[in-house]
């Protein structure tokens, strides 16, 4: 008896082979929304797949780095909207206590209010945001400066910062986004000596003479006090400026991420009417093939018609 599998049949069956594998093929693509289940379906397409999602993962670390950056400049930003606000509470003092009329107890009382601004201005000095101080440049884990009367400033300098720290936006232009409390609080001139503008040299002033009952020298301290705000003032503008650029690069890399991830989405995710369509279309030949096969096995051949 000859059991080979005819011509005829041999193509049946190759063509119910094609017909199952894509009805596989789309149930894998409906079920798993990707258009590709593995790299024969499309190797060229492999290459734009992986660099996309590069990308989306590059574009998406530099939006986490940004909101981070966007925390900090908050955070500085009112820090030094509130040392502003101290330092002319401190001139409104000086004010008080430059009068030729304050009494030495009144002085003292003044000095008393000048002591609690500054010890205001050295905690502003070490914010913290998640527990870095923010004004600490690249030595985030501790702050640079602490209140110690016997200083000629009052303040103890713990740590010399150095501050290299920027942020990149998508296109990999570098934003300045700290100074250090050195830098804003601090001003020095290359001996180390304070300059103009030197908040905590100022507000100690004015607690030095205060105690001293100088009037002179109180009315020296509110100068200086003046000259304190226009700086941190300056510094304000700096970290205002931050922001605006820190707020434009998150809107540009959110705007390439939607454009990245609609490209990912065109080369990698299933059509799915056109993948529910060939599913339909599949099933109906298969039925078709299958119904033929059984009418044909269903008419009477030889042997039946002898039995």
């Amino acid at each position: 008896m000859d059991l080979t599998i005819n011509g005829a049949n041999q193509q049946y069956l190759s063509n119910l082979q094609t017909v199952q594998s894509q009805i596989n093929l789309a149930q894998a693509q409906l079920s798993s929304g990707y258009r590709l289940q593995q790299a024969s379906d499309d190797p060229t397409a492999i290459g734009q797949i992986y660099e996309l999602q590069t990308q989306i993962a590059f574009n998406q670390q530099t939006q986490t780095n940004l909101t981070g950056a966007q925390s900090e400049l908050s955070a500085a930003d009112t820090a030094l909207q509130s040392a502003i606000q101290a330092v002319q509470s401190a001139v409104s003092i000086a004010s008080q206590g430059a009068t030729s009329t304050s009494t030495a107890q009144e002085q003292a009382n003044l000095a008393i209010e000048a002591q609690g601004i500054q010890q205001t201005l050295v905690s502003l000095s070490q914010t913290q945001v998640n527990g870095h101080y923010i004004f600490s440049g690249d030595d985030d884990t501790q702050p640079s400066y602490q209140l110690d009367p016997t200083q000629p400033n009052g303040v103890l300098q713990l740590i010399a910062p150095t501050n290299t720290r920027v942020i990149q936006d998508v296109n990999g232009a570098s934003i300045a986004t700290a100074r250090t409390a050195e830098q804003i609080f601090d001003a020095q001139d290359a001996s180390g000596n304070p300059v103009s503008g030197n908040v905590f040299a100022a507000i100690n002033s004015l607690v030095t003479a205060l105690q001293s009952n100088d009037q002179t020298a109180i009315a020296a301290a509110s100068d200086a006090l003046n000259a304190a705000g226009t700086y941190l003032n300056g510094q304000l503008a700096f970290y205002g400026e931050a922001e605006d650029r820190v707020s434009g690069a998150a809107q540009l890399a959110q705007m390439f991420l939607v454009q990245e991830q609609s490209n990912l989405g065109q080369v990698q995710d299933t059509n799915v009417p056109s993948a529910a369509l060939a599913l339909t279309q599949a099933q109906t030949q298969q039925q078709a093939a299958l119904s033929v096969e059984a009418k044909i096995q269903q008419e009477p051949n030889l042997f039946s018609l002898l039995a």
